[in-house]
Protein backbone atom coordinates (compact mmCIF):
# COMPACT_ATOMS: atom_id res chain seq x y z
CA UNK A 1 0.00 0.00 0.00
CA UNK A 2 0.83 3.67 -0.41
CA UNK A 3 3.15 5.32 2.04
CA UNK A 4 4.74 2.34 3.22
CA UNK A 5 8.36 3.33 2.05
CA UNK A 6 7.54 2.28 -1.29
CA UNK A 7 9.40 4.84 -2.92
CA UNK A 8 12.73 3.96 -1.06
CA UNK A 9 12.09 0.18 -2.12
CA UNK A 10 11.41 0.98 -5.67
CA UNK A 11 14.87 3.81 -6.17
CA UNK A 12 16.31 0.70 -4.48
CA UNK A 13 15.63 -1.78 -7.07
CA UNK A 14 15.82 0.72 -9.92
CA UNK A 15 20.09 1.46 -8.64
CA UNK A 16 20.53 -1.98 -8.19
CA UNK A 17 18.48 -3.64 -11.28
CA UNK A 18 22.10 -5.58 -12.55
CA UNK A 19 22.95 -6.63 -9.53
CA UNK A 20 19.55 -8.05 -8.98
CA UNK A 21 19.54 -9.95 -11.99
CA UNK A 22 22.90 -11.27 -11.45
CA UNK A 23 20.84 -13.00 -8.73
CA UNK A 24 17.97 -14.54 -10.91
CA UNK A 25 16.00 -11.62 -10.66
CA UNK A 26 14.15 -9.07 -13.10
CA UNK A 27 13.40 -5.89 -12.11
CA UNK A 28 11.53 -4.74 -15.43
CA UNK A 29 11.46 -1.49 -17.21
CA UNK A 30 9.23 -1.89 -19.39
CA UNK A 31 6.52 -0.76 -16.60
CA UNK A 32 8.62 2.08 -15.20
CA UNK A 33 11.59 2.93 -14.09
CA UNK A 34 11.72 2.68 -10.80
CA UNK A 35 7.57 2.40 -10.06
CA UNK A 36 5.75 -0.18 -12.65
CA UNK A 37 3.08 2.74 -12.65
CA UNK A 38 2.02 1.49 -15.83
CA UNK A 39 0.98 -1.92 -14.35
CA UNK A 40 -1.87 -0.58 -12.63
CA UNK A 41 -2.93 1.60 -15.37
CA UNK A 42 -3.01 -1.40 -17.53
CA UNK A 43 -5.20 -3.14 -15.52
CA UNK A 44 -7.78 -0.22 -14.75
CA UNK A 45 -11.61 0.06 -16.78
CA UNK A 46 -12.19 2.68 -18.81
CA UNK A 47 -14.23 4.80 -16.44
CA UNK A 48 -10.90 4.42 -13.55
CA UNK A 49 -8.58 5.68 -16.43
CA UNK A 50 -11.12 8.49 -17.08
CA UNK A 51 -10.11 9.40 -13.39
CA UNK A 52 -7.02 8.73 -12.85
CA UNK A 53 -4.53 11.65 -12.75
CA UNK A 54 -1.61 9.63 -13.57
CA UNK A 55 -3.58 8.37 -17.27
CA UNK A 56 -4.66 11.93 -17.55
CA UNK A 57 -1.07 13.17 -16.98
CA UNK A 58 0.50 10.72 -19.38
CA UNK A 59 -2.32 11.81 -22.26
CA UNK A 60 -1.60 8.03 -23.51
CA UNK A 61 -2.63 6.24 -26.72
CA UNK A 62 -6.10 4.34 -26.40
CA UNK A 63 -6.34 2.00 -23.74
CA UNK A 64 -6.38 -1.26 -25.18
CA UNK A 65 -3.87 0.05 -27.79
CA UNK A 66 -1.99 0.95 -24.43
CA UNK A 67 -2.51 -2.46 -22.48
CA UNK A 68 -1.52 -4.73 -25.66
CA UNK A 69 1.68 -2.51 -26.32
CA UNK A 70 2.84 -2.54 -22.98
CA UNK A 71 2.43 -6.22 -22.16
CA UNK A 72 3.89 -7.26 -25.71
CA UNK A 73 6.95 -4.72 -24.71
CA UNK A 74 6.92 -6.26 -21.49
CA UNK A 75 7.11 -10.25 -22.37
CA UNK A 76 9.82 -9.65 -24.46
CA UNK A 77 11.35 -7.80 -21.82
CA UNK A 78 11.14 -10.94 -19.96
CA UNK A 79 11.93 -13.84 -22.55
CA UNK A 80 14.99 -11.91 -23.76
CA UNK A 81 16.25 -11.68 -20.15
CA UNK A 82 16.59 -14.97 -19.47
CA UNK A 83 15.97 -14.69 -15.87
CA UNK A 84 13.41 -17.67 -14.16
CA UNK A 85 11.95 -14.74 -11.40
CA UNK A 86 10.38 -11.51 -12.27
CA UNK A 87 9.24 -8.38 -9.64
CA UNK A 88 7.06 -6.06 -9.70
CA UNK A 89 5.98 -3.09 -7.31
CA UNK A 90 3.13 -1.01 -7.78
CA UNK A 91 1.48 0.43 -4.64
CA UNK A 92 -1.82 1.45 -6.20
CA UNK A 93 -1.93 -2.28 -7.03
CA UNK A 94 -3.33 -2.63 -3.31
CA UNK A 95 -6.33 -0.27 -3.63
CA UNK A 96 -7.03 -1.77 -7.17
CA UNK A 97 -11.01 -2.50 -7.96
CA UNK A 98 -12.30 -6.15 -8.05
CA UNK A 99 -12.19 -5.84 -11.48
CA UNK A 100 -8.93 -4.48 -11.91
CA UNK A 101 -7.70 -7.53 -9.93
CA UNK A 102 -9.50 -9.87 -12.06
CA UNK A 103 -7.38 -8.48 -14.66
CA UNK A 104 -4.42 -8.35 -13.30
CA UNK A 105 -4.98 -12.45 -11.98
CA UNK A 106 -6.09 -13.70 -15.71
CA UNK A 107 -2.70 -11.59 -17.25
CA UNK A 108 0.22 -13.18 -14.56
CA UNK A 109 -1.62 -16.39 -14.92
CA UNK A 110 -1.21 -16.69 -18.69
CA UNK A 111 2.56 -16.95 -17.89
CA UNK A 112 3.55 -17.63 -14.60
CA UNK A 113 4.46 -20.79 -12.81
CA UNK A 114 3.72 -19.59 -9.39
CA UNK A 115 2.78 -16.13 -8.11
CA UNK A 116 3.78 -14.71 -5.02
CA UNK A 117 2.39 -11.63 -3.42
CA UNK A 118 4.03 -9.45 -0.84
CA UNK A 119 2.52 -7.07 0.99
CA UNK A 120 3.10 -4.30 3.68
CA UNK A 121 0.27 -2.65 5.91
CA UNK A 122 1.21 -0.12 8.24
CA UNK A 123 -1.28 1.29 11.27
CA UNK A 124 -4.43 2.92 9.55
CA UNK A 125 -4.39 6.01 11.80
CA UNK A 126 -0.83 6.97 11.15
CA UNK A 127 -1.29 6.18 7.43
CA UNK A 128 -4.70 8.40 7.31
CA UNK A 129 -2.56 11.26 8.56
CA UNK A 130 0.34 10.61 5.61
CA UNK A 131 -1.46 9.96 3.18
CA UNK A 132 -3.39 13.25 3.39
CA UNK A 133 -0.16 14.98 3.12
CA UNK A 134 0.67 13.07 -0.11
CA UNK A 135 -3.16 14.06 -1.39
CA UNK A 136 -2.41 17.55 -0.52
CA UNK A 137 0.62 17.35 -3.01
CA UNK A 138 -1.43 15.88 -5.75
CA UNK A 139 -3.98 18.82 -5.33
CA UNK A 140 -6.40 17.79 -2.69
CA UNK A 141 -8.29 21.26 -1.54
CA UNK A 142 -9.91 20.12 1.69
CA UNK A 143 -9.05 20.14 4.92
CA UNK A 144 -7.74 17.17 7.07
CA UNK A 145 -10.56 17.28 9.40
CA UNK A 146 -13.37 16.94 6.21
CA UNK A 147 -10.62 14.61 4.10
CA UNK A 148 -10.93 12.13 7.13
CA UNK A 149 -14.64 11.84 7.16
CA UNK A 150 -14.45 10.02 3.60
CA UNK A 151 -15.49 6.15 3.54
CA UNK A 152 -12.09 4.55 3.64
CA UNK A 153 -13.53 1.03 4.21
CA UNK A 154 -12.52 -0.63 0.81
CA UNK A 155 -8.51 0.59 1.97
CA UNK A 156 -8.33 -0.12 5.61
CA UNK A 157 -10.76 -2.97 6.14
CA UNK A 158 -7.34 -5.28 5.74
CA UNK A 159 -9.26 -8.58 5.95
CA UNK A 160 -11.16 -7.59 3.28
CA UNK A 161 -8.83 -6.15 1.35
CA UNK A 162 -6.53 -8.82 1.78
CA UNK A 163 -9.08 -11.51 0.81
CA UNK A 164 -9.87 -9.45 -2.35
CA UNK A 165 -6.46 -9.97 -3.13
CA UNK A 166 -6.32 -13.46 -2.42
CA UNK A 167 -9.59 -14.33 -4.25
CA UNK A 168 -8.29 -12.75 -7.45
CA UNK A 169 -4.51 -13.18 -7.79
CA UNK A 170 -4.73 -16.72 -6.42
CA UNK A 171 -1.16 -16.29 -5.48
CA UNK A 172 0.63 -19.69 -4.05
CA UNK A 173 2.01 -17.73 -1.04
CA UNK A 174 0.76 -13.97 0.73
CA UNK A 175 3.06 -12.51 2.43
CA UNK A 176 2.01 -9.93 4.66
CA UNK A 177 4.36 -7.76 6.74
CA UNK A 178 3.66 -5.09 9.29
CA UNK A 179 5.23 -2.15 8.31
CA UNK A 180 6.94 -1.10 11.50
CA UNK A 181 10.88 -0.61 12.19
CA UNK A 182 10.89 -3.21 15.12
CA UNK A 183 9.68 -5.93 12.90
CA UNK A 184 12.27 -5.00 9.78
CA UNK A 185 14.85 -7.34 9.09
CA UNK A 186 17.96 -6.33 10.61
CA UNK A 187 16.17 -2.49 11.47
CA UNK A 188 15.89 -2.16 7.66
CA UNK A 189 12.84 -1.56 5.31
CA UNK A 190 15.24 -2.47 2.33
CA UNK A 191 16.72 -5.54 3.88
CA UNK A 192 13.41 -7.20 4.93
CA UNK A 193 11.95 -6.53 1.62
CA UNK A 194 15.11 -8.32 -0.04
CA UNK A 195 14.31 -11.13 2.35
CA UNK A 196 10.97 -11.96 1.80
CA UNK A 197 11.10 -11.57 -1.95
CA UNK A 198 14.14 -14.40 -1.84
CA UNK A 199 16.92 -12.65 -3.22
CA UNK A 200 19.97 -13.66 -0.94
CA UNK A 201 22.30 -10.84 -0.43
CA UNK A 202 22.57 -7.96 1.98
CA UNK A 203 21.80 -4.53 1.69
CA UNK A 204 24.78 -3.27 2.67
CA UNK A 205 26.29 -4.61 0.00
CA UNK A 206 24.24 -2.51 -2.75
CA UNK A 207 23.92 0.76 -3.78
CA UNK A 208 21.84 2.42 -1.09
CA UNK A 209 19.11 5.06 -1.60
CA UNK A 210 17.99 8.13 0.17
CA UNK A 211 14.90 8.79 2.07
CA UNK A 212 12.00 9.53 -0.55
CA UNK A 213 8.64 11.39 -0.01
CA UNK A 214 9.50 12.80 3.63
CA UNK A 215 7.31 14.47 5.59
CA UNK A 216 6.08 17.93 5.28
CA UNK A 217 5.05 20.10 8.36
CA UNK A 218 1.44 21.01 9.36
CA UNK A 219 2.11 24.88 8.33
CA UNK A 220 3.47 24.18 4.93
CA UNK A 221 1.00 21.62 4.30
CA UNK A 222 -1.61 23.93 4.93
CA UNK A 223 0.46 26.66 2.22
CA UNK A 224 0.10 23.90 -0.60
CA UNK A 225 -3.78 23.24 0.28
CA UNK A 226 -4.09 27.14 -0.07
CA UNK A 227 -2.29 27.18 -3.00
CA UNK A 228 -4.04 24.10 -4.68
CA UNK A 229 -7.36 25.95 -3.80
CA UNK A 230 -6.44 29.28 -5.86
CA UNK A 231 -5.27 27.12 -8.52
CA UNK A 232 -8.81 25.29 -8.22
CA UNK A 233 -11.07 28.57 -7.64
CA UNK A 234 -9.00 31.06 -10.15
CA UNK A 235 -7.31 28.71 -12.82
CA UNK A 236 -10.14 25.88 -12.86
CA UNK A 237 -7.50 23.31 -11.99
CA UNK A 238 -9.36 19.77 -11.38
CA UNK A 239 -8.28 18.88 -7.25
CA UNK A 240 -5.82 15.74 -7.53
CA UNK A 241 -4.73 16.78 -10.97
CA UNK A 242 -2.54 19.53 -9.66
CA UNK A 243 1.31 18.43 -10.13
CA UNK A 244 3.51 20.21 -7.05
CA UNK A 245 6.23 18.17 -7.12
CA UNK A 246 8.54 20.78 -7.99
CA UNK A 247 7.29 22.54 -5.50
CA UNK A 248 7.29 19.87 -2.79
CA UNK A 249 10.62 19.79 -3.19
CA UNK A 250 11.45 22.90 -2.27
CA UNK A 251 10.00 23.30 0.38
CA UNK A 252 10.64 19.80 2.19
CA UNK A 253 13.70 21.20 2.91
CA UNK A 254 12.76 24.02 4.74
CA UNK A 255 9.66 21.81 6.89
CA UNK A 256 11.10 21.84 10.25
CA UNK A 257 7.62 22.54 12.20
CA UNK A 258 5.53 19.76 13.58
CA UNK A 259 3.58 17.46 11.26
CA UNK A 260 -0.47 17.27 10.84
CA UNK A 261 -2.66 15.31 12.90
CA UNK A 262 -5.85 14.97 14.31
CA UNK A 263 -7.31 14.81 17.85
CA UNK A 264 -6.46 11.91 19.61
CA UNK A 265 -9.73 11.09 20.65
CA UNK A 266 -11.02 10.86 16.92
CA UNK A 267 -7.69 8.80 15.89
CA UNK A 268 -8.98 6.38 18.78
CA UNK A 269 -12.73 6.05 17.15
CA UNK A 270 -10.90 5.79 13.84
CA UNK A 271 -9.16 2.77 14.91
CA UNK A 272 -11.50 1.40 16.79
CA UNK A 273 -13.73 0.60 13.23
CA UNK A 274 -11.05 -1.98 12.40
CA UNK A 275 -10.16 -3.80 15.41
CA UNK A 276 -11.78 -7.43 14.43
CA UNK A 277 -10.84 -6.89 10.90
CA UNK A 278 -7.15 -6.28 12.22
CA UNK A 279 -7.01 -9.27 14.82
CA UNK A 280 -8.37 -11.80 12.19
CA UNK A 281 -5.55 -10.66 9.89
CA UNK A 282 -2.84 -11.00 12.61
CA UNK A 283 -4.26 -14.67 13.64
CA UNK A 284 -4.89 -15.72 9.71
CA UNK A 285 -2.02 -14.79 7.88
CA UNK A 286 0.47 -13.58 10.82
CA UNK A 287 0.10 -16.76 12.97
CA UNK A 288 0.36 -13.94 16.12
CA UNK A 289 -2.52 -15.78 18.40
CA UNK A 290 -2.76 -12.68 20.44
CA UNK A 291 -4.32 -11.16 17.38
CA UNK A 292 -2.40 -8.01 17.92
CA UNK A 293 -1.90 -6.74 14.33
CA UNK A 294 0.22 -3.28 15.17
CA UNK A 295 3.01 -3.10 17.87
CA UNK A 296 4.02 0.38 17.45
CA UNK A 297 2.24 3.22 18.94
CA UNK A 298 0.89 6.02 16.66
CA UNK A 299 3.42 8.44 16.06
CA UNK A 300 2.91 11.24 18.87
CA UNK A 301 5.93 13.28 18.90
CA UNK A 302 5.95 16.60 17.40
CA UNK A 303 2.44 16.92 16.02
CA UNK A 304 -0.03 19.87 16.09
CA UNK A 305 -4.23 19.20 15.47
CA UNK A 306 -3.96 22.92 14.02
CA UNK A 307 -4.20 23.83 10.80
CA UNK A 308 -3.57 26.92 9.84
CA UNK A 309 -1.03 29.63 8.19
CA UNK A 310 -0.59 32.96 9.42
CA UNK A 311 -0.80 35.32 6.52
CA UNK A 312 1.79 37.27 7.83
CA UNK A 313 4.02 33.98 6.69
CA UNK A 314 2.51 33.41 3.24
CA UNK A 315 5.55 35.70 1.78
CA UNK A 316 7.99 33.27 3.23
CA UNK A 317 6.41 31.00 1.97
CA UNK A 318 6.22 31.97 -1.56
CA UNK A 319 9.95 32.69 -1.58
CA UNK A 320 10.99 29.36 -0.28
CA UNK A 321 8.72 27.69 -3.23
CA UNK A 322 10.09 30.93 -5.77
CA UNK A 323 6.56 31.65 -6.84
CA UNK A 324 6.20 34.55 -9.33
CA UNK A 325 5.21 37.75 -7.48
CA UNK A 326 1.73 37.86 -8.63
CA UNK A 327 0.71 35.03 -6.28
CA UNK A 328 1.53 36.22 -2.71
CA UNK A 329 -1.36 38.94 -2.43
CA UNK A 330 -4.13 36.27 -3.85
CA UNK A 331 -2.57 33.65 -1.22
CA UNK A 332 -2.40 36.11 1.59
CA UNK A 333 -6.22 36.69 0.89
CA UNK A 334 -6.91 33.14 0.95
CA UNK A 335 -4.81 32.53 4.06
CA UNK A 336 -6.79 35.83 5.79
CA UNK A 337 -10.20 34.02 4.61
CA UNK A 338 -9.43 30.81 6.12
CA UNK A 339 -7.96 32.08 9.63
CA UNK A 340 -11.16 33.55 9.91
CA UNK A 341 -13.38 30.43 9.02
CA UNK A 342 -11.21 28.32 11.09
Amino acid sequence: MRKTGTSSIQFFLRDNREALASRGLLYPTTPGRARHHKLSLSVKTLDELERSPEWLRARSSHPAKFRKQLRRRLMTEIEDSGLPRVLFSDEDLFGSSYPALRRLGRWLWGFAQSVRVVVYLRRQDDHLISCYQQEVKLGAVERLEDWALHDMSGLYDYRARLGRIRRLLAPAELVVRRYEQECFAEGSLIQDFLDVVGVDVRARELTSVADRNMSLDAETVEFVRLLNVHRVETEMATPGLIDNRSLVASLTEASTGPVLALPDGALDEFMARWTRSNELVARNLLDDPGGQLFHERRKSVNTTIEQGLDPARVDHFCAVADLPEELHAPLRRLAEREAKRH
